[in-house]
């Protein structure tokens, strides 16, 4: 796996299997090698790993949050 900027990181072969089981938990897809995933936050417990493009990177908690659960966190 290789890091990409500070928090994105790409899919190889092995997170590839190891992923693909549940794939990700924001969209529902699978994961694609070479995929730009982050970890974020979410309605879920901790940190996993998600598609760039369905997260929203805070600066003040310097996190990445699922694009719809940090909408709801906001209106709150």
């Amino acid at each position: 796996m290789q890091s990409r900027g500070k928090h994105r990181i790409l899919i190889d072969l092995e997170k590839l299997n190891t992923l693909n089981a549940e794939g990700c938990p924001a969209c529902g897809r699978k994961f694609s090698l070479g995929d730009q995933v982050v970890l974020a936050r979410g309605k879920w417990q901790g940190l996993k790993y998600v598609h760039g493009s369905e997260s929203v990177f805070d600066k003040k908690s310097d996190t990445h949050y699922e694009r719809r659960f940090y909408a709801a966190k906001r209106k709150t």
